[in-house]
């Protein structure tokens, strides 16, 4: 996710910053040599000197990358993309009234597409709010939200969510190859149908069950997949899969 946000303001035209990407992988930090994002494999280093820092490790690594640099963390923002960890616990390992934003990007940041939920301390500024708003909307869109604990929804919802949409295409494409196409084939029709489709309901801004009903010609080829995915309880197990990641969001919580 660190690389996803990264790749995203680094190809933002519209934010003029300096990034330092901090990472003890060494062969991370190559991807990013012919870029204009200074590398380091020192936390403390690439901290020290910045005005906000992103903390995009796994969950189990946060305290040690925030208690590594805290004497270099004070008066900075912090914005952390671990999911589950919540601020109380963010704060324990930083500088007392640290102003800290947690946020839950996903993936499609890294192409500009992303989408990210936040919620931020009482520490946090106006300004530092507008400055999260210009970083995350440098690689995408920001909601945010009235409660810490809808972020286990948005992690489940946004954060996971592109896997399934993946998910799905692949099956999709599959289904296509075993039908006779030629992958190639194959993907390209189904990767522009996602795409169309989720760029239907934005410009349409109709609800995606309107324009399934609207698709459906009864006696149809459409209806009847759309009849052999209802008869399969394929929306149950979508939802079932949200509900199992909301719910690992929050074992991940208790666990801290």
């Amino acid at each position: 996710m660190g690389s996803a946000i990264a790749h995203g303001i680094l190809n933002s035209n519209a934010l003029d910053v300096s990034l330092i990407v901090a990472d003890p992988n060494l062969d991370k930090l190559e991807q990013f040599a012919k870029t204009a994002a200074i590398g380091s494999n020192d936390n403390a280093v690439a901290v020290r000197n910045a005005d906000t820092v992103f903390v995009a490790v796994k969950p189990h690594d946060v305290q040690t990358a925030l208690t590594e640099c805290a004497e270099h963390l004070a008066n900075k923002l912090i914005i952390s993309v671990a999911a589950g960890i919540p601020l109380n616990q963010i704060e324990q390992w930083l500088p007392h009234d640290a102003p800290v934003v947690r946020c839950m990007p996903n993936t499609p940041s890294s192409v500009g597409a992303g989408v990210a939920g936040v919620f931020a301390n009482a520490f946090v500024t106006g300004y530092q709010r507008e400055l999260v708003n210009k970083l995350t909307q440098s690689f995408g869109k920001v909601v945010w939200l009235s409660s810490e604990d809808q972020l286990h929804v948005v992690t489940a919802l946004s954060g996971s969510g592109p896997a399934y949409f993946f998910y799905i295409m692949e099956a999709m494409i599959k289904a296509g190859c075993n039908l006779g196409l030629e992958r190639t084939i194959a993907e390209q029709l189904v990767v522009e149908t996602a795409y169309g489709a989720a760029n239907m309901v934005r410009k349409t801004q109709q609800a995606p069950q309107t324009l399934k009903e609207q698709a459906e010609t009864p006696g149809g080829t459409t209806i009847a997949a759309m009849t052999s995915l209802d008869n399969d309880n394929v929306q149950v197990s979508i939802a079932k899969a949200v509900e199992k990641a909301s719910a690992r969001s929050v074992k991940i919580t208790e666990e801290f």
